[in-house]
């Protein structure tokens, strides 16, 4: 453990700016939220049996445990705070231990006065320590504005549970795969997994599914409702179990590799013989691998379709709810239902062309990418080759979603047409990101994810917490203008030519400046 104390004081330097800004994030989620209702909704107790008997709210949200304001405060945003944290702490614990080690830092640290066990344990000292923190502050705000105290720390307690869980999460995957890349997807599709379990269990009524969650066991403790923090003891021994397999594992392989071996790519053939084909061989990985797993998932949420239950189009929240996401007033329960799915499976798809496109900054840090410029090839060809992949890898990964959740609800035709009506507004995302690499590429990571989670929280969530009402907030971002084409609106074309437009126009002037710069 030698110079443990020392690594975590580096860590708290690194994420002086970043720390303070989602706890900021998370605690305006929840408080923001109490504010909101507060002053928008009259009758609490009829707006939760509205939202307790919308089968497909339910599944996006959780149960309705408790109809008081602070109740319903956290029925609508717990969940996102669960994920967003979840999120969060896999990238931080990965960030400052398997990156570390990819980068050579590790290496050169462990070249002093410091122990094997230091460079994790930090790590997990400040993200855990900021998982805590997040509790506190929460269940305090949620204090602040009039919530029971009680339930608040219920409340934090299960946020704090949740980070550590997937803190846990993380440091495993650190110590089994070789890259920072591989760590994170690792942990993200066990994120993913336990999301989709709880997600089936509300949305389907089988809340026993809840047990196999770790976002699930803190949906169970029912803040401002029973109150049961006695069930976050599961997430707790999940934590231990996790941190101390992650430190046995550390102890029993060498610095720099993962106990998983890297398997050794083909060997070099006539056909690597440009940019494009190099691109290819870096990003299949990455493209097979959310085309599956976006295939698996509209398979499983499509077959849910046929247990959303309609509901009549009676209170003011429902009917909302309807205006919302409906475009017709034949439009059923499930139409609106498949719309809320095939809309969030595009928001989610933002991230794949980010990532392959972020695979352009790791080919340029590692020195790759000059040693391929030193040969006959242009940056913009370089570039090109993997903003390909980014496009129309969104259409492929889209499509699978669709395809296979038409399939399973019964609906081929206008599912698989509503998830490639998305294609455009993730193309917007891919535009920041190239953007994003010509203009700013020390910030470019930054930057791609700050407009992955702002583009997936500001229409629904921060902007009304904001102040600023929902058809003036989905402005602001792509996916809530594109046309309903799924619950009953004709197709027209403004809205997807205009994304194309911008997504074409950010791209262009994101490599113009690509061709200017320096590497760095």
């Amino acid at each position: 453990m030698n110079g443990t104390w020392t690594l975590t004081k580096l860590v708290l330097k690194r994420e002086r700016l970043v720390v303070p800004l989602w706890l900021l994030l998370l605690v305006a989620l929840a408080a923001g939220q109490v504010q909101r209702y507060a002053t928008g909704i009259p009758d609490m107790a009829a707006f939760a049996r509205e939202m307790a008997a919308n089968r497909a709210l339910t599944a996006f949200a959780g149960e309705v445990h408790s109809a008081t304001l602070a109740g319903m405060a956290v029925w609508k945003n717990a969940d996102a705070i669960y994920t967003i944290l979840g999120l969060i702490m896999i990238l931080t614990v990965v960030r400052h231990s398997r990156g570390e080690e990819e980068s050579g830092r590790a290496e050169l640290a462990g070249a002093g006065v410091v122990g094997r066990l230091a460079p994790l344990t930090a790590a997990l000292s400040v993200t855990c320590g900021s998982a805590v923190l997040a509790g506190l502050l929460t269940a305090a705000a949620m204090t602040a504005v009039g919530a029971d105290a009680a339930g608040s720390l219920a409340f934090g307690a299960a946020i704090t549970a949740a980070g550590l869980v997937f803190a846990g999460m993380g440091a495993v995957a650190a110590q089994l795969t070789q890259t920072a890349r591989t760590a994170i997807g690792v942990a993200a599709l066990g994120l993913g997994v336990s999301y989709v379990l709880r997600f089936l269990a509300d949305g389907s009524g089988v809340t026993a599914l809840k047990w196999l969650s770790p976002q699930g066991w803190s949906h169970l403790v029912r803040p401002y409702g029973d109150d049961n923090v006695a069930v976050l003891l599961l997430s707790l021994a999940f934590t231990a179990a996790a941190l101390a397999l992650a430190y046995r594992l550390l102890v029993r392989r060498d610095l720099g590799h993962g106990l998983i071996p890297e398997r050794s790519g083909p060997a070099a053939s006539d056909r690597l013989t440009s940019p494009l084909s190099l691109a290819w061989r870096l990003q299949k990985g990455l493209l097979g691998g959310w085309i599956a797993g976006y295939a698996i998932a509209g398979l499983v949420l499509g077959a849910l379709a046929t247990s959303i239950e309609e509901v009549a189009r009676q209170g003011a929240a429902v009917e909302e709810f309807f205006r919302r996401y409906t475009a017709s007033p034949e439009a059923t329960m499930t139409d609106a239902y498949l719309w809320l799915i095939v809309l969030s499976l595009g928001y989610v798809s933002a991230l794949y062309p980010l990532l392959a496109l972020l695979r352009l900054r790791n080919e340029e840090t590692s020195g790759r990418a000059e040693l391929l410029l030193s040969a006959p090839v242009s940056r913009v060809r370089w570039v090109a080759g993997h903003l390909l992949f980014a496009l129309a890898g969104s259409i492929l990964v889209l499509a699978a979603a669709g395809l296979t959740m038409g399939l399973a609800a019964g609906a081929p035709g206008k599912v698989l047409a509503g998830a490639l009506v998305q294609v455009p507004a993730t193309w917007v995302l891919a535009g920041i990101g190239v953007l994003a690499f010509g203009l700013l590429p020390r910030a470019a990571v930054a930057i791609s994810w700050a407009a992955f989670l702002f583009v997936n929280l500001f229409g629904e969530m921060l902007g009304p917490i904001l102040g600023i009402d929902y058809w003036i907030a989905k402005y602001a971002v792509p996916y809530p203008n594109l046309p309903m084409v799924v619950s009953g609106e004709p197709f027209t074309a403004t809205a997807v030519l205009s994304m194309t437009g911008l997504a074409a126009a950010l791209t262009v002037t994101g490599l113009a400046a690509v061709r200017r710069r320096a590497l760095i």
